[in-house]
């Protein structure tokens, strides 16, 4: 995972890193999904939204949601040790809901 800072400018653009862009062939002009999860933001290439599933970005944006879950439980102090097995049962009834 590379991590790189960048700021906003007057007009709401965010400036993506050079390096990032040649690294994952970025154009000027092209188009990002923008999803608002709490208080992040998530951008991912429309041109390689088009080859994935939408149903595989729903499923990364719920596992995205339940990992977010369970930092605030430990952020708070409620931390709850289980089994592999057990939090494989909880995941599998929270996705049928």
């Amino acid at each position: 995972m590379d991590i790189e800072i960048s700021k906003v400018g007057e007009r709401g653009q965010i400036v993506i890193p050079q390096e990032f862009r040649e690294e994952m062939n970025i154009r000027k002009g092209e188009k990002f999904l923008v999803v608002k999860i709490d208080n992040k933001l998530i951008f991912q290439q429309m041109k390689k939204l088009k080859s994935e599933t939408l149903e595989q970005l729903k499923e990364d944006l719920i596992d995205i949601k339940i990992a977010e879950d369970r930092l605030k439980e430990i952020e708070r102090g409620k931390c709850v040790i289980q089994t592999k097995e057990e939090f494989l049962k909880e995941m599998e009834e929270w996705v049928k809901e």
